[in-house]
């Protein structure tokens, strides 16, 4: 079902006669588990923890440094959707003059990511980084 390949993956008609979805009308309502529901408030507890910490560091930057963000951040948002993905985010600091590798890219994205979304979003920024 998920083969990249069209010439080997299996037609919509196949994919509907499958077992596996055969079965999923049989399959028992299960709980997920009182370690995956802990992980996902974990999860939730990190995001709101994640975007808590930003409004502090926001509230000591100046109203300079607040639009130098906002322009940096205009300048990557190369198809001006309010929001940046990985790759806009690499060539933004590259033509900053920051050549960095791609696993610390990632890291910088995961990091930035308030609302897991896997970009940065100019409504977040800027609700943090209102003067």
């Amino acid at each position: 079902m998920l083969n990249p390949d069209p010439k080997q993956r299996l037609t919509t008609e196949e994919d509907l006669e499958h077992p596996w979805l055969q079965n999923a009308k049989k399959a028992p309502n299960v709980s997920l588990g009182e370690t995956v529901k802990a992980r996902l408030k974990q999860l939730s507890v990190m995001n709101k923890l994640k975007k808590r910490a930003l409004q502090v560091v926001a509230e000591f930057l100046s109203v300079e440094e607040v639009a130098g963000l906002k322009e940096a951040f205009e300048m990557m948002d190369t198809n001006k959707r309010g929001k940046i993905n990985l790759e806009e985010l690499g060539l933004g600091l590259l033509k900053g003059g920051q050549n960095i590798t791609e696993a610390y890219l990632q890291i910088l994205m995961e990091a930035a990511d308030v609302d897991g979304d896997g970009t940065l979003n100019y409504g977040v920024c800027h609700s943090f980084c209102s003067p």
